[in-house]
């Protein structure tokens, strides 16, 4: 008798902490919402003689996409729990597949019902942000085990290999979010006994575990201080301490003191990432930054210093293409001596000198491009494609031109610019009009302040950047608490690609969020039913300890496991270079609402880079939030560009909208919904120079999100000479559909 077929593709997870799992392509990747419990248990025919299996057939899904009809054994007591069916309760074999292939989608998982999206708000698993119902009664035992964990931490970010000792003592996912749950608790004795606000905070507090201790924020604690040294250790600043602030840009600027032990944590975490990212590639770091008591001002300047040259530009485009054109300069001088010295030796190369620094040139940045591979691979390859004349030197002088390029490597940098999203685009168009290229310096991008939306990142990077990394961090807590690398850039174009992937792990209605990764002994991180993630410090050297502290951001945490199981069955296998958990964030100042529909910001800017025509002409855009749904899209021309005629004001809104409705679900169904003659949101353009649209020269954060009374004088007036609007009506409804003025919109 055959064995039966689910209806549904499958992928088998393969995971070193929780064995195979199979994961269903139309179903539920972890719906238990427990840490390794993702689909259900498979074994091979020897194990399945120790368990009661259900044999099926299923088409198995592989990396290259390829499916193939294949036998499985599944568990039988984890397909039960699978389903969440009563485990006490007698099912057959026939009852649980029918129960099984009932439970799967029929549709496209990116291409799901609006009513499904609204059923499935809340979806996603929860449990990695709400481990913290551990007892705060603290043991001998937990104190030890805290105070361990504590000192491993400081000792372990000084190198890889230490770092990778800690994997001795905390290795599995289960391991790193308990360490993170016992530090947190420890810390949270820690302040209660010696922090004079703390103290005040939790006195009538009766909380059990970590989960009821009363929530610290900027409002409730920080704020209503006689004075911020009542925040710290003993009410005192620590003898030697910088003082920071925020920038101030949601009110008067706050100062944060911050301790010499603290900084030196800090400062080694962001070396250690240095070397983990770039390897032992010499770095050169430009800090485009506002130089002012800002933490990624001066303070961002003095940590980066660990890790090689270091200059403190500021936001002066003029001195950082002078600093990159200098960089350029000193490394094509060098390549011109190592070639000089070479002919020397050898006369015959004089005729092909230039020729020879070229192809030594374009190995280097062949390297630094692609630094997995190998020096003499790049070499080879430089060589032989450039034709005979370069294959004929490389077989008369191989060894002396590999020596020649493996000493300039080592000394080749990586250029490192930190800086504003927004900034960086100006950069780029300013260092073009100064004759340089910033695509021949390989300059790597790394942004923090505020999300990059990964369209701004593709332009970025087709247009001079190498490549662009994003950093979370807060002036409240430390500047680099998140830290994105290839994999977590992956994991979010996977999302913005796939909207089933998005509704599954966290339903719908929340925009594209920014991805990282953070260490529990650094931080943990809780997030509660309203998708407010809550932080504590776990390092025992903070002056101002931050017990469950609210920065105002929405998120969510998950486990590394849940994450790419999910990404498997959208055909996506990349993995993580550790099992570290993920921070997905959504700030708190990029979103409108629309008739309930949330759009974000990095939806309008790939709304725009999806139009070659107006995004030849946009510079800046922005959301002018009028009431609580009612919104405006502005957007500021570029230098030089005439406002848009009505008809062409016509057109950009028309595609506008209906781009956001392909990207946005939510806001495509409320479209659908506007009764005919209607308003539709209005579209503005400006003039160069002559928004609100915050420029600042690259000093502040951009304002995403405009509001009277807020970021905004109230009596603002539009100018009637430098600016135009449309607002275009709803015509005739089509079912689904939102019928513009000549054009169906969706």
């Amino acid at each position: 008798m055959p064995n039966p077929n689910i209806n549904s593709d499958v992928v088998l997870f393969d995971s070193s902490e929780y064995g195979y799992r199979l994961v269903f392509k139309n179903g539920f990747t972890n719906p238990r919402d427990t840490l390794g419990k993702i689909g259900v248990t498979v074994h091979n025919p020897f194990t399945a003689l120790f368990y009661r299996t259900i044999t099926i057939e299923a088409n198995v899904i592989n990396e290259a996409g390829t499916k193939t009809l294949t036998t499985l054994r599944l568990n039988r007591n984890s397909l039960i729990k699978y389903l969440k069916l009563d485990p006490n309760k007698p099912y057959s074999d026939t009852l649980l597949l029918h129960t099984l292939n009932q439970s799967f989608w029929s549709d496209d998982n990116n291409k799901g019902t609006y009513a499904k999206d609204a059923q499935s708000h809340s979806s996603g698993p929860h449990h990695a942000g709400m481990h913290n119902k551990k007892s705060l009664r603290t043991w001998f035992t937990a104190t030890i085990k805290a105070s361990f964990l504590g000192w491993l931490y400081q000792v372990t970010i000084k190198e890889i290999n230490r770092l990778l000792a800690r994997l001795i003592f905390v290795k599995n996912e289960k391991d790193l979010f308990d360490a993170g749950e016992d530090l947190a608790i420890h810390r949270y004795h820690d302040a209660k006994s010696v922090v004079p606000a703390y103290q005040k905070h939790v006195k009538d507090s009766q909380a059990n575990n970590l989960a009821e201790v009363p929530v610290t924020d900027k409002k409730n604690y920080i704020k209503p201080q006689e004075h911020d040294a009542a925040t710290h250790n003993n009410g005192k600043y620590p003898e030697k301490y910088k003082k920071d602030t925020s920038t101030g840009t949601t009110g008067k600027p706050t100062p944060w003191v911050r301790g010499e032990n603290e900084l030196e944590a800090v400062k080694q975490s962001l070396s250690l990432a240095a070397k983990l990212i770039f390897g032992k590639r010499q770095l050169t770091y430009i800090n485009a930054f506002a130089l002012g008591p800002w933490a990624t001002g001066l303070t961002g300047y003095e940590l980066m210093r660990e890790t090689g040259s270091v200059f403190a530009t500021g936001p002066d485009k003029d001195k950082i293409i002078e600093q990159l054109s200098s960089i350029k300069e000193y490394e094509e001088y060098q390549l011109k001596r190592a070639v000089d010295a070479l002919i020397n030796k050898f006369t015959p190369l004089k005729e092909d000198k230039d020729f020879l620094i070229s192809l030594i040139n374009n190995t280097l940045y062949a390297k630094l491009n692609n630094e997995t591979k190998d020096l003499k691979t790049c070499l080879f390859e430089t060589f032989y494609q450039a034709g005979p004349k370069a294959r004929e030197i490389m077989h008369k002088y191989s060894a002396h031109v590999i020596d020649i390029t493996e000493k300039l490597n080592s000394e080749k940098q990586q250029i490192i610019i930190a800086g504003y999203p927004p900034f960086f685009s100006d950069l780029i168009n300013y260092a073009k009009a100064k004759g340089l290229d910033m695509k021949s310096l390989s300059v790597v991008g790394i942004v923090g302040g505020q999300a990059i939306s990964e369209a701004m990142r593709d332009k970025l990077m087709s247009d001079g950047f190498k490549t662009i990394y994003s950093s979370y961090g807060a002036s409240d807590l430390d500047i680099n608490l998140g830290v994105e690398t290839e994999y977590e850039i992956a994991v979010r174009k996977a999302l913005e690609q796939n909207p089933g992937l998005c509704r599954e792990l966290y339903g719908t209605g929340k925009g594209l969020p920014m991805v990282f990764h953070y260490d529990p002994l650094n931080y943990h991180v809780e997030c509660d039913k309203n998708d407010d993630l809550i932080f504590t410090c776990t390092r025992n050297d903070r002056s101002s300890p931050r017990i469950r502290y609210n920065l105002g951001d929405k998120g969510r945490v998950y486990a590394s496991s849940d994450v790419q199981a999910s990404l498997q069955k959208y055909g996506i296998f990349v993995k993580p270079r550790s099992n570290l958990p993920l921070l997905f964030v959504w700030g708190r100042d990029a979103t409108v609402v629309y008739r309930g529909a949330n759009l974000d910001f990095t939806e309008l800017e790939r709304a725009v880079t999806n139009q070659s025509t107006l995004d030849k002409i946009v510079t800046k855009k922005a959301f002018y939030k009028v009431n609580e749904d009612k919104f405006e899209i502005w957007f500021e021309l570029k230098d030089g560009e005439p406002l848009p005629t009505q008809d062409e004001l016509n057109a950009y809104a028309q595609e506008t909208f209906k781009q956001l409705a392909e990207l946005n679900q939510d806001f495509r169904w409320q479209l659908s919904q506007v009764s005919p003659g209607d308003d539709l949101p209005t579209i503005r353009f400006y003039q160069r120079g002559t928004s609100p649209i915050a420029e600042a020269g690259g000093q502040r954060k951009q304002v995403l999100v405009f509001e009277k009374g807020v970021n905004l004088d109230k009596d603002y007036a539009f100018p009637q000479e430098t600016s135009t609007s449309v607002t275009l009506k709803k015509s005739a409804p089509y079912e689904d559909k939102v019928v513009l003025p000549n054009k169906v919109l969706i």
